[in-house]
């Protein structure tokens, strides 16, 4: 081939792809502009439900949306429910519970029609709101709650299509079936806060008669660094000891891969703060986790060994749960054989205006449970939150 016909030839193919990029535009904002949402039966997926975790949202286009499905970084499922005229009903099912992307896309072929966003709603973000509350304001809330749910209560076992009844009636159902959700998590809640915690190592018992392993006993060795008072129990076990979970929980913290070296963190000042004490504290207890309870409680384990990988922050767990292994306390001593759990339970405060908002630091200053209790005190009361 010549070379002038050759050019002709690179010219007259960068022409064509020019003119069908051009063309594949204008063809897609003419998809797109022709495509919009126009009912969305509710904006709420609840991902830990077998039946809150769909939607149904219609379209309204002027294309042939048979074959269209919603997309996205989830694992999702589409259904056509219904078509008519120029109506496509959709289901919308997204089928992982750890879906974190909010944003899906209704495409057909390799066409993104349209963009809708949804509010995710796992159950460790409902529980995570609701235990800082207290009982007391739970009853309210679900006092509340029960109060709407009964006024929708006449529309649960409505069974007219969407485009039948204009869509009202269906989304009332849907409320009621929403709040009829957040009831029972309240409910359980409640119900859980009324159970006793378990000892948090199986087989072995709380501390009663050493002084030093129950909560407030002196540690004068730690008066230019710390509040020189032990918050937690210490129960004694074998090194590798098996560490379960109190109780139903969410995972606030996870403090892993502690090193010797990380103790050169720690501040030592005449005046120090007390923030600046809790986290000199905090860098005394090694590998960490820490847990919100049922109770609206944040409990503290410490001198744990490198805690299991499946263990992740913001996630729910369940009482008996294996958490990992004890481990040793941070005193380097050669011929060391103190093993022991460490953990604390810190009492919430309370404060409304908190909920939702707490930090690591909060956490710290809640007050230890049994806060300047004596020893005696300490062993006959304790019972009263565990189980024997």
């Amino acid at each position: 081939m010549k070379k002038s016909a050759l050019v002709k030839y690179i010219l007259s193919l960068v022409i064509l792809i020019t003119w069908l990029s051009v063309f594949t535009t204008f063809w897609a904002s003419i998809l797109i502009q022709n495509t919009k949402l126009v009912y969305k039966l509710s904006n709420n997926i609840y991902l830990n439900s077998q039946t809150l975790n769909k939607t149904y949202l219609i379209y309204k286009s002027n294309n042939d949306l048979s074959w269209a499905y919603f997309q996205s970084s989830c694992n999702v499922w589409t259904k056509l429910i219904w078509s008519k005229s120029n109506l496509y009903l959709f289901e919308l099912t997204v089928k992982n519970k750890d879906c974190s992307n909010n944003v899906f896309f209704l495409k057909s072929k390799d066409w993104i029609l349209n963009e809708t966003e949804l509010n995710l709603v796992d159950d460790y973000k409902l529980y995570n709101i609701l235990l800082d509350y207290s009982s007391k304001d739970l009853n309210a809330l679900l006092k509340t709650v029960s109060k709407l749910s009964s006024s929708l209560k006449i529309f649960n076992d409505y069974k007219t299509s969407l485009l039948d009844d204009k869509y009202n009636f269906s989304k009332k159902k849907r409320n009621y079936e929403e709040l009829v959700y957040k009831s029972e998590v309240i409910i359980s809640i409640l119900e859980k806060r009324e159970q006793k915690y378990i000892i948090p190592v199986p087989w072995y018992d709380l501390p009663t008669s050493n002084a030093s392993k129950i909560p407030n006993s002196w540690r004068p060795y730690r008066q230019d660094t710390t509040d020189w008072i032990h918050h937690s129990w210490d129960i004694d076990a074998p090194y590798w000891t098996k560490v379960v979970a109190l109780d139903d929980w969410i995972v606030v913290r996870i403090v892993n891969w502690w090193e010797m070296s990380d103790l050169q963190n720690i501040r030592e000042w005449k005046n120090l703060s007390d923030d600046d004490k809790a986290r000199n504290l905090d860098l005394l207890r090694w590998n960490q986790i820490w847990i919100k309870t049922m109770k609206w409680e944040v409990v503290m384990y410490a001198h744990l060994s490198k805690i299991v990988d499946s263990l992740k922050e913001w996630v729910m767990i369940k009482k008996w749960d294996y958490i990992w292994n004890i481990w040793i306390t941070w005193v380097p001593d050669a011929g060391y054989t103190d093993y022991h759990l460490d953990f604390s339970i810190c009492e919430n405060p309370y404060n409304l205006w908190k909920v939702w908002s707490y930090d690591i630091v909060d956490y710290m200053r809640w007050p230890w449970i049994f806060k300047w209790e004596s020893k005696d005190y300490i062993v006959e009361h304790q019972w009263s939150i565990f189980k024997k």
